[in-house]
């Protein structure tokens, strides 16, 4: 009997406490991560959301990967970060984006009055990869709210305002409200990020 209690301990470790990794699709190696500060600037249109539940945090990127491409994107964006274990996402919601291949559409013609114009050094300012919190030391400066303005708006005002901050990354915590599926008013947390290596 004793054998046996210790043979099914054994048989539980080895099964039950591996998680299956998940297989990249053919093609989904080249899809990448893009900050959403990078979006207007590539060309990019929202395909859809898609929104990960306690998954290993091994698993994240590769799934976020997998559906870019069963969707025809390109490129995928971490807008919120629901859960983490061991600082690593388990549970996020994305943005899944094509880049590069934009439909074009009749905008309304916008006056420089209705744009947000990027101050001179904001430029520098980014979305926060996870890659660089592992690799950089990373303060917190404060949390900024952006009232409802254009998507296009939302970027420019979190870069300038975390540039306004002495800042040079953020992270967005919470949208608020959303147009066409991108974000128009948000919560995001402001950051100051001293690299410690260029390895990203």
């Amino acid at each position: 009997m004793k054998h046996v209690i210790i043979f099914a301990g054994i048989l539980f470790a080895l099964t039950g406490c591996v998680t299956k990794k998940i297989q990249l699709n053919p093609g989904a190696e080249s899809v990448s991560e893009i900050s959403e500060h990078s979006v207007r600037f590539l060309n990019c249109d929202l395909i859809k959301t898609h929104t990960i539940q306690n998954a290993h945090p091994n698993n994240v990127d590769l799934e976020l990967k997998n559906v870019a491409y069963a969707s025809g994107g390109n490129h995928y964006s971490v807008v919120e970060v629901l859960a983490t274990r061991k600082n690593r996402p388990t549970s996020v919601v994305a943005a899944i984006y094509q880049c590069g291949e934009k439909i074009q559409e009749k905008k309304p013609e916008l006056t420089t009055s209705d744009v947000a114009q990027l101050l001179p050094g904001a430029h520098l300012v980014k979305a926060i990869t996870f890659a660089e919190i592992e690799n950089a030391t990373c303060k917190v400066l404060g949390t900024q709210f952006i009232d409802k303005t254009s998507p296009e708006g939302v970027y420019i005002n979190l870069a300038n305002d975390t540039y306004m901050m002495s800042g040079n990354r953020y992270q967005i915590k919470k949208i608020v409200s959303t147009s066409g599926g991108a974000p128009t008013s948000v919560y995001a947390d402001i950051y100051r990020c001293k690299h410690q290596s260029a390895h990203y």
